[in-house]
């Protein structure tokens, strides 16, 4: 016969388990990010905390400028994160590598101090303010002129068309084509860790910590 004291230990166990499983699987899913498509928003190496009620409540869907994991209807057990910039009904489209929404062209900016941590490489990537409908973020192109043109398309209803913040070097809506609201299982709220493996240390087994980054807000 167990103690009343193991008792209690083995159902506070027990509650703690059905709890983290409880937030991990309604409120709060842990995502690491394996590629820089993202940059400079997310980097490889960040851990990211998804919202998984943002969308599952009062009917509410994604706005324009969220960024948000999901899954492709072919891969259903693949979980990626992009950025929104289409929203159900949006003509969207891209000349030279710059966004037009609803036949309004998006306004850009490049970023002065284009040696910044965030940039991958400044020989060869600038970045830019991009701007729209009262929103903004910071987006990553390569120097020389994009030749790439999409569209025009407009979003079907119930779906969204995403893309990646380092626009060069991004597989998204552009590819394969807008994703059903359905699919998407949050919206990403912040990076609670950051490990940088280009700057090892301890005989280069250990990552770096990027820790202007750790808690750091997703916008």
């Amino acid at each position: 016969m167990l103690s009343s004291q193991w008792k209690d230990y083995l159902v506070t166990i027990l509650i703690s388990v059905m709890l983290a499983l409880f937030v991990r699987s309604f409120i709060m899913t842990a995502y690491k990010v394996p590629t820089g498509s993202m940059q400079p928003a997310l980097k490889a190496g960040d851990f990211i905390f998804s919202y998984r009620m943002a969308y599952s409540w009062g009917g509410k869907n994604p706005e324009r400028g969220d960024v948000v994991v999901f899954s492709y209807v072919t891969q259903p057990n693949t979980s990626y994160v992009k950025r929104v910039v289409g929203l159900p009904g949006d003509k969207i489209q891209i000349a030279s590598g710059k966004l037009i929404i609803n036949d309004t062209p998006l306004d850009y900016e490049l970023e002065a101090n284009n040696s910044s941590v965030d940039n991958p490489s400044p020989e060869s990537f600038d970045i830019y303010l991009e701007r729209d409908l009262g929103h903004h973020r910071r987006v990553i192109f390569q120097k020389s002129p994009s030749e790439q043109n999409f569209g025009p398309l407009v979003v079907p209803p119930g779906e969204v068309f995403l893309l990646g913040d380092n626009r060069d070097a991004s597989d998204d809506s552009r590819y394969w084509g807008t994703v059903p609201i359905g699919q998407i299982y949050g919206k990403v709220l912040f990076v609670w860790l950051s490990l940088d493996w280009q700057k090892r240390w301890g005989g280069e087994r250990y990552p770096s910590i990027r820790w202007e980054r750790v808690f750091s807000g997703v916008h």
